[in-house]
């Protein structure tokens, strides 16, 4: 094994629980915003002018990188009048 990946994985088997879960649930929300924006045809522009925020803004949290807030969750979700979460009891 290389040292790059030996270094890969060092680095992700010490990465917290909690912060694997923080950027999973987020690549999950990006890959489901993208997804009903392409099965709508509409643009990341067009979606950032609908809910009034910078094409920018939509762009980072299609990327999957955003640390998305309960409000912008909310937010998003009504505008798309699709839930992006849901809290299993």
């Amino acid at each position: 094994m290389s040292k790059i990946s030996d270094l890969f994985n060092e680095c992700e088997a010490s990465t917290p629980q909690d912060i694997k879960q923080r950027v999973d649930w987020s690549f999950q929300i990006a890959d489901k915003i993208d997804g009903i924006l392409k099965a709508r045809g509409m643009s990341q522009k067009e979606f950032a002018k609908q809910i009034g925020r910078s094409e920018a803004e939509v762009c980072r949290w299609v990327g999957g990188t955003h640390n998305f807030t309960l409000a912008t969750l909310a937010k998003i979700s009504a505008a798309l009048g699709v839930p992006l979460i849901s809290i299993a009891g």
